[in-house]
């Protein structure tokens, strides 16, 4: 079976480029289980100009991006551009090459989806997050007019605001639009995203499929006494709408209860603009027991889950986030905002806590929850990792894209 993916990183070829790590770890992770069993060619964009290539199993082909120059990209900034419809073509050029029996592509985001226009061979999108359904939360808890007030000059310089970040976002979103209209295949995981499918895309097959994570998660299990300051772990995007400001304000109550606690962030830094955005959209200081780690790798990342007593998800809208599902199936802890698809990770109350999204008093309560009864939050987290360690079963997971692929190829005959 010749599959070729579209995919919006390198994945395994990662260390053939020598990238430093992206997201995208599920696809790696999906790409190293399955390379041995189909004929697998992956297209993703790159910067630089380069043949495909041989890596392991796998032949890639890089989609340069036209936006490589200092110049090029501050004029797309300006001109709130998103990829042009002409590496449409590359896409083409690609599928001649190959000439798969099958092509998956992974994400609506990007603007793989438009090549049904132009092929008849077999197709399937997977969802990831969904740009149509994050728009709408966008300034869920921050406003644009605090966006406005408080972007840095250096922002504004570089046409670098979240409010540019916006326009292009609702660009995204109207071609979002148009592929779910023309893709009659989606794989999904989340109840979430089963919903949003049948509303854009009303008459297409849904398959249900689960994520593989990365190999370091699979390995190891969370166990942490409580003793002394009680520690935090979350990881966060420098997105708006991932809820820092909840956070922050969170950590505020925690403060003004006399909580003794560190609440480590990864994925940001202090001097990030979007700190200081939160910060004054909601009037409260940073607490000195907040500390910002910046971006980790995947080991620290683990070492962080298992040397925290909970993990806490803090974003307004997710579909299935990677990190949430990493420290579940380590077996830690939980607390996590009910946003899009989170439910299908967490039964509150049996597996960890889920609160209300922007909800920062409930966010306190649970913490503070969970810190006088740790017994039942160990409890949360063991129940927790024998359900993920099913859902994110590999052999099983592999197995079911593979009958997926194969229903796909029947029903076009």
């Amino acid at each position: 079976m010749r599959i070729l993916w579209f995919t919006p990183t390198p994945s395994l070829a990662e260390d053939y480029l020598k990238n430093t790590p992206m997201n995208g770890g599920f696809i790696k992770a999906l790409e190293k289980e399955i390379q041995d069993k189909v004929e697998l060619s992956i297209a993703f964009y790159h910067r630089e100009e380069l043949q495909f290539f041989a890596y392991g199993e796998t032949i890639y082909y890089p989609i340069t991006q036209n936006h490589n120059s200092f110049i090029s990209t501050l004029k797309k900034r300006l001109l709130n551009e998103i990829e042009p419809i002409s590496d449409i073509n590359k896409c083409r050029d690609i599928i001649d090459i190959v000439q798969p029996d099958l092509i998956h592509i992974h994400g609506t985001e990007r603007p793989f989806g438009l090549i049904l226009k132009y092929t008849s061979i077999p197709t399937v999108i997977s969802i990831q997050g969904n740009i149509t359904a994050y728009e709408q939360k966008f300034f869920s808890g921050i406003s644009w007019l605090s966006v406005l007030k408080y972007t840095n000059l250096k922002s504004w310089f570089f046409f670098n605001s979240y409010l540019s970040h916006f326009i292009r976002f609702k660009k995204q979103a109207i071609r979002e639009k148009a592929i779910f209209k023309l893709s009659k295949n989606f794989i999904g995981r989340t109840n979430w995203d089963r919903r949003i499918t049948k509303v854009l895309s009303p008459n297409a097959n849904y398959f249900h499929n689960d994520e593989a994570l990365k190999e370091v998660f699979y390995e190891g299990k969370w166990e942490k006494k409580l003793e002394g300051t009680l520690n935090l772990f979350t990881i966060n995007a420098p997105n708006i709408y991932k809820g820092i400001e909840t956070l922050i304000h969170c950590a505020y109550l925690l403060d003004q209860n006399n909580i003794d606690f560190t609440w480590k962030i990864a994925g940001l830094n202090t001097n990030d603009n979007l700190i200081y955005i939160a910060r004054k959209s909601i009037h409260k200081k940073l607490s000195k027991n907040i500390q910002f780690v910046g971006r980790l790798d995947d080991r620290k990342i683990k070492e962080h889950i298992l040397d925290s007593h909970i993990y806490v998800a803090i974003s307004h809208i997710e579909n299935s986030p990677n990190s949430l599902c990493e420290a579940l199936i380590l077996g830690a802890p939980c607390i996590a905002t009910n946003a899009g698809g989170t439910s299908n990770f967490i039964e509150d109350g049996n597996d960890g806590i889920l609160i209300q999204d922007g909800d920062a008093y409930s966010m306190a309560g649970a913490i503070i929850e969970m810190k006088e009864d740790y017994d039942r939050a160990i409890n949360y987290g063991i129940n927790a990792r024998k359900k993920a360690l099913i859902r994110h079963d590999k052999e099983v997971i592999v197995s079911d894209l593979l009958k997926i692929y194969k229903d796909i190829l029947d029903k076009k005959k």
